[in-house]
């Protein structure tokens, strides 16, 4: 099965665990999952919002009739960004038992994807405060997440790209005042949907107030977002001409989605933390990075500037009983990005 996981049981980190054997046990599963990977894969506007901020209760007058209109484009729009995912993916969708999706199932997906979004346009015809979708449909988007990802790291993925491209295709069509306030929607659910926030914040609740781990995640996930904006900015220096499929680092897009995966890292490294175990990154994490990273150009030094960059900040800003919770992880993401794993095959 394309992308199946490996038989190998995720590896707990503990006091009565050699740090070294673990992080070798972690390189020599990420070799193999990377291996099994890169032999199915194929080898393959800066203006985009307004630069400043607006009155997200401001009353537009054609904003009912864009909403209208996306309203009663939304199928269409949906089926489209299905095809856009495929051709991103470059999956031929016969070739894998995991591709063989039955027709139920895609429609099924597309169509979950774009009740969130029928969701989101009600609340911005209703001029709602992009901050309250996370209490009007913050669990519905974590519940679409956890449905996605309990069965194969391809689906969560797939579930994502085209959250992604739909959400790409409704910002197209507004004008750019539009835009800039439902991009702030847009911002709010795809943070839900990438980011398992939903078994961190599951996990910290079954911790005691004096566990460890709990304080270490308590005083990251605070300065999370400034810790991404200082990864990136050290990234753009260190790669200052690199381009993806988004374009070069100096993109408004590239900038904001290198962030978010920034982010998301360290919610992956917090969620281990709480679970004391190297499962999320070897279910979810790795395998997502590898399926997604080489079809859309972003190269594996990136990858591992992002990474060294990041431990530097970590070690920067967090006390140090704190950041000696995390360094554990931060050494294995290390080591299963590097060289070693994915320019050896």
């Amino acid at each position: 099965m394309m992308f199946s996981q490996s038989q190998e049981q995720p590896d707990s980190v503990s006091s009565s665990v050699d740090k070294n054997e673990m992080t070798l046990m972690a390189v020599r599963w990420a070799q193999k999952y990377y291996a099994k990977a890169a032999t199915q894969s194929p080898r393959t506007p800066n203006h985009f919002l307004l630069d400043h901020e607006v009155d997200v209760t401001e009353f537009d007058q054609n904003r009912s009739k864009t909403v209208a209109e996306l309203m009663k484009n939304l199928s269409l729009l949906g089926t489209l960004a299905w095809n856009k995912v495929g051709t991103i993916l470059g999956i031929d969708w016969h070739r894998y038992p995991v591709n063989k999706l039955r027709l139920e199932d895609t429609q099924t997906l597309i169509q979950d994807v774009s009740n969130l979004y029928h969701q989101a346009l009600e609340l911005f015809a209703q001029y709602e405060y992009p901050f309250r979708l996370s209490v009007s449909l913050g669990k519905e988007t974590v519940k679409l997440r956890r449905k996605y990802s309990q069965t194969e790291p391809l689906m969560l993925v797939l579930v994502q790209l085209q959250f992604h491209y739909l959400g790409r295709m409704l910002l197209e069509w507004m004008s750019m005042k539009e835009r800039t306030v439902f991009f702030l929607y847009f911002k709010t659910l795809e943070d839900y949907l990438y980011s398992p926030l939903g078994e961190v914040n599951d996990l910290a609740g079954k911790h005691l107030s004096d566990s460890p781990a709990l304080i270490a995640v308590q005083q990251l996930l605070p300065i999370f977002t400034t810790i991404a904006h200082q990864v990136y900015r050290k990234v753009h220096e260190f790669n200052p001409g690199y381009c993806s499929i988004s374009g070069n680092v100096k993109n408004h897009i590239l900038q904001y989605s290198s962030t978010r995966d920034i982010e998301l890292f360290q919610i992956y490294i917090s969620w281990c933390v709480l679970e004391n175990s190297l499962r999320p990154i070897q279910q979810e994490l790795f395998p997502m990075c590898v399926i997604l990273y080489p079809r859309l150009h972003i190269s594996w030094k990136l990858i591992q500037d992002m990474l060294d960059a990041m431990s530097e900040e970590f070690e920067k800003r967090l006390l140090p009983q704190n950041f000696a919770v995390f360094s554990p992880y931060l050494q294995v993401l290390s080591e299963i990005f590097s060289d070693q794993v994915v320019q050896t095959v």
